[in-house]
C-alpha cells in the first residue's frame, strides 16, 4: 500500500492526538499539549519509529494506545526491511527511557524513545550502559582538524 501524504494524525481513546510523519523536522517541532509526534524512520537498515518528547507520556495505557496505533500504521504502510517489535518490549523500552529521563541519566538521549528493531529483547541495564559508553567514547575520540 502506498502512502499518499507525509503524515497521519488521529485522536487516541485517551484524548491525546497522535501524529506520525515522514518528515523529521516536522517531528522535531514542539508538539501541542496532549500531542504525541512520531517520526517514521522505518526505511533504513534498522527500521524504527522515534517518539519525540516521549518522557511527557507517563501512563502505560496511553503508551499502549500509541503502540497499537503504530502497529496499525505499520500494517497499512509496511516497510522493507520490516519493522518487527513486540508490544511488551516497546512498552518496557519506553518506560526505561522515561525512568532514565526522570533520574537525569543521559537526559538528552532519554527524552525521546527510538523504537528500532535492534532493541528488541535487550535488557534496559545493558542498553543504557551501551548508550553511556557511546557517549564517553564520543568525548574520548580525537577531534579531526
Amino acid at each position: 500500500m502506498e502512502q499518499k501524504q507525509s503524515y497521519t494524525s488521529a485522536y487516541l481513546p485517551s484524548g491525546w492526538k497522535l501524529t506520525i510523519t515522514l518528515n523529521r523536522s516536522e517531528a522535531e517541532r514542539a508538539p501541542a499539549q496532549n500531542e504525541i509526534v512520531v517520526y517514521d524512520d522505518r526505511f533504513t537498515g534498522n527500521p524504527s519509529f522515534r517518539i519525540f518528547g516521549s518522557y511527557r507520556v507517563r501512563k502505560n495505557r496511553v503508551k499502549r494506545e500509541v503502540i497499537a496505533a503504530l502497529f496499525a500504521y505499520n500494517a497499512a504502510f509496511p516497510s522493507d526491511p520490516a519493522w518487527r517489535r513486540t508490544e511488551r518490549s516497546l512498552v518496557l523500552e519506553w518506560m526505561e527511557h522515561n525512568f532514565a529521563y526522570r533520574v537525569g541519566f543521559l537526559k538528552s538521549r532519554a527524552s525521546d524513545v527510538d523504537l528500532d528493531n535492534h532493541a528488541e529483547g535487550k535488557g534496559s541495564f545493558g542498553y543504557f550502559l551501551q548508550s553511556a559508553w557511546d557517549v564517553i567514547l564520543g568525548y574520548l575520540k580525537p577531534k579531526a582538524r
